[in-house]
């Protein structure tokens, strides 16, 4: 039996999926991305400055990450920065850090209360999760409040909440000041009580252990009959306790036997550099299966033979090539998503990656935070639905204690020099590389005399969609769901919770636009889901 969802619903962009079922079991399965992305055709002979304005466009939730990434390619190719943003002013590097913890602390509650929190909530399946429900949940109402003073914050850093433009060629037009920085820590304050029930100066994890506790116990009273809803109790962090609860009942669900890549690659590029020391605080690295190996950019390639592309414009390391031509109707082609590989191996991007390699390279700790994924999940490497859920929880809580951190030492760089001259008439390659909440991120741009020659963005979500190779290796989502079990074929909840830990961005995977900027209209089927 082929099941077709078209379009998959609460992500951002447009998606769909083919998967064939047989026995129960989902036994193929393929990523759908119908549109076709014309950014990096778009960008071809502009001025290099005109790249991070034009490319925080291709988003309207990630803006500040393809902002930066495109800034940090551009500075790489003019010389003034490595491929991390190392070399700016200190004070330059630690306000787009601050940028990029905004992001983060205000993304990942996003997804757990819009975008996967439906999949878990009362109104559809009687969990008892109400304050998830769609729209009228508490917890939803309480984010949407969280979310706008998170704006807020990032427009006292950027001017303007989405698309920046304090980030520029060469650092930031912003100086910071007294001012600034009590406004922004009065802001995070507030928001960390709400997300986690401790204020300024205690760790995030304090309530942790008392919530996880207190859901347990209210999930078995649940399931007695004994009680009706999840409700946190004063102080325990409102968003802590929503998340918590709906991993147990995630967990309870069965999502650590679904969406399960047994033979499971994993890459993180690293961000969030020291200003000082340039040390990454999130590692590098690609994660094989046994261990982690060093990170070199340069074995990053992409494949086309299941894309609507030309094959012979697509060859080798992605840096060099051209954007690939169009080739709409290829023989067994099926979407738009190019294959990224790394040393020719498709490689799962993410949360969870990011984590295994701060496991290995960092400590077991700040890896697997109260050994969650361990004990749900039985090993903190473990690819499953339930433990991409985990891991963004975990990493809010550290991103919260990063973003913290990081703020009490912006005093420090009051006043400090925040941009170097950007130079004129750029000739060379250059490489930015971060992490976008949704995972790895790489912008890489060549240019002579100024002039934008070639120009390739490899996305999160075109990691984790990719379609199969040359080789017939299944990107990482396809290869999640191939294994997972499906008890109703006609309301196949199971395949859309795995599509959901992954946190899919098709608006920054492909974009549509036509020669003559008419407009297109194009009819899709639904799904009751």
């Amino acid at each position: 039996m082929e099941i077709t969802i078209d379009p998959v619903t609460r992500l951002e962009g447009h998606h769909g999926v083919k998967v064939n079922v047989d026995g129960g079991v989902i036994t193929d399965a393929k990523a759908l991305a119908l549109m076709f992305r014309g950014f990096e055709r778009l960008l071809v002979g502009r001025d290099i400055r005109d790249a991070p304005i034009i490319t925080q466009r291709i988003c309207g939730v990630c803006h500040n990450d393809h902002r930066l990434a495109s800034l940090m390619a551009i500075e790489n190719a003019a010389g003034i920065a490595d491929e991390w943003n190392v070399g700016l002013p200190p004070a330059a590097i630690a306000f787009r850090n601050l940028v990029a913890a905004l992001q983060y602390v205000y993304d990942h509650p996003v997804w757990v209360y819009v975008l996967a929190g439906p999949d878990f909530s009362d109104s559809p399946h009687g969990t008892g999760l109400t304050r998830l429900n769609p729209i009228l949940g508490k917890g939803v109402r309480e984010a949407v409040w969280a979310q706008r003073e998170l704006h807020k914050a990032m427009a006292l850093i950027g001017g303007k909440v989405p698309h920046m433009m304090t980030p520029a060629p060469g650092g930031m037009t912003l100086e910071i000041d007294e001012k600034i920085i009590a406004q922004l820590v009065g802001i995070i304050s507030d928001v960390k009580k709400w997300a986690v029930g401790v204020g300024i100066g205690q760790p995030s994890a304090t309530n942790a252990e008392y919530v996880l506790d207190e859901v347990l116990r209210q999930l078995e009273e649940i399931k007695a009959g004994k009680r009706k809803e999840f409700e946190p109790k004063e102080g325990m962090g409102n968003a802590l306790f929503d998340m918590v609860a709906m991993i147990a009942v995630a967990h309870d669900m069965g999502l650590n036997e679904q969406g399960v890549w047994e033979d499971s690659k994993m890459l993180a590029y690293g961000f969030l550099p020291d200003p000082d020391t340039g040390e990454l605080y999130f590692p590098p690295g690609f994660f094989n299966g046994r261990e982690l190996e060093r990170f070199d950019y340069r074995r990053i390639s992409e494949d086309t033979t299941y894309a609507w592309y030309k094959d012979e414009t697509q060859t080798g390391y992605v840096g060099t090539d051209l954007p690939p031509e169009p080739y709409y109707g290829k023989p067994n082609a099926y979407t738009w998503g190019k294959a990224p590989r790394y040393d020719g191996w498709p490689a799962e991007v993410g949360p969870l990656p990011r984590l295994v390699a701060m496991y290995f390279k960092k400590s077991k700790e700040l890896g697997d935070p109260l050994g969650l994924r361990k004990t749900f999940c039985g090993s903190p490497t473990a690819s499953t639905a339930l433990s991409r859920m985990i891991a963004r929880i975990q990493e809010e809580l550290i991103m919260i204690d990063y973003l913290e951190n990081l703020l009490l030492q912006l005093k420090d760089y009051a006043g400090k020099k925040t941009a170097i001259e950007f130079p004129k008439d750029v000739t060379g390659e250059g490489v930015g590389l971060r992490e976008a909440p949704r995972g790895a991120l790489g912008h890489w741009v060549v240019a002579e005399r100024g002039k934008i020659k070639r120009y390739q963005a490899v996305v999160p979500t075109t990691w984790n969609v990719s379609p199969k190779d040359s080789k017939g290796q299944h990107g990482p989502l396809e290869s999640a769901l191939i294994g997972t079990p499906v008890s109703d074929p006609s309301n196949p909840w199971e395949v859309v919770r795995v599509i959901h830990s992954f946190d899919l961005c098709l608006a920054c995977t492909v974009h549509v636009f036509t020669k003559e900027g008419k407009k297109t209209s194009i009819t899709l089927d639904a799904c009751s889901i």
